[in-house]
């Protein structure tokens, strides 16, 4: 493979995004896409009770992984914050509402293989990143099993106080990046991380940020909709710019979430 490209949280906005990530596919040639978490759920309010968004956007992004295996396109997708709840089968405050509907996308959601982080050269990737608290071990890199439970569970409990919580710091589905920035995981100096929103990819740091598909309630823009692109013959980053923030995705994103 000599050409990845990595997305950042995609967030019920799966529909609107993989076309972008089509038209870059066939215009770099790319061969590996690496999805880093939170496939579900937004901060648009009213959602949590919209299971027909869940069902549509999730079975979108399904559909858009087994069309791209056949042509030859290498797949992973990480776990986010959100996504381990239903994974889980554990409802919180952000997840959807209805009962039935969570479990439904929690069944069809293992449809992804999902994993907790990928080596890609001298990076590690996953949704938060890795601070010095959480170790690295074999089974991240494999499809999950709820033979690991009590680990999971731990995950997506471990939450540091810059995101809200009591911990001293944040799992690798919950870090913030400055955690990861001030404290990183010994072992692994260089990640990508999503989780926390980007207004841009700055690739002058180790750690980078590629979550930049953020929208507010009010569905105000916060990220630019950069992807970040991996040549493994020159072993090189480089930034492609898309038309993410724009007037025409505001009014699909508008037509296609509802704007609630």
């Amino acid at each position: 493979m000599t050409k990845t490209i990595l997305v950042g949280d995609t967030h019920l906005k799966n529909a609107l995004i993989l076309p972008i990530i089509d038209d870059i596919i066939e215009n770099h040639k790319v061969e590996q896409v690496i999805f880093v978490g939170d496939y579900l759920d937004t901060k648009i309010l009213g959602q949590q009770d919209n299971a027909k968004l869940y069902a549509k956007d999730l079975i979108y992004l399904v559909d858009w992984k087994n069309k791209a295996t056949e042509k030859g396109i290498s797949c992973t997708f990480l776990i986010g914050n959100h996504d381990i709840f239903y994974y889980m089968g554990i409802p919180t405050s952000f997840t959807l509402t209805n009962q039935e509907a969570f479990e439904a996308i929690g069944d069809t959601l293992e449809e992804l293989d999902l994993q907790i982080a990928f080596q890609l050269d001298d990076y590690l990737i996953s949704h938060a990143g890795y601070n010095f608290l959480f170790d690295v071990e074999d089974w991240h890199f494999s499809r999950l099993s709820l033979e690991n439970e009590d680990e999971l569970i731990r995950f997506a409990s471990a939450i540091g106080p810059m995101r809200g919580g009591q911990d001293l710091a944040g799992s690798p589905v919950w870090a913030h990046i400055e955690e990861i920035e001030i404290a990183p995981n010994p072992e692994y100096p260089k990640q990508i991380v999503g989780h926390t929103p980007q207004p841009s990819i700055d690739l002058s740091k180790n750690i980078i940020g590629i979550d930049t598909f953020a929208i507010d309630e009010e569905m105000n823009f916060y990220g630019n909709g950069d992807i970040l692109l991996y040549d493994s013959e020159s072993k090189e980053f480089s930034v492609i710019a898309t038309k993410w923030k724009s007037v025409e995705t505001f009014d699909r994103l508008k037509k296609y979430i509802g704007g609630k």
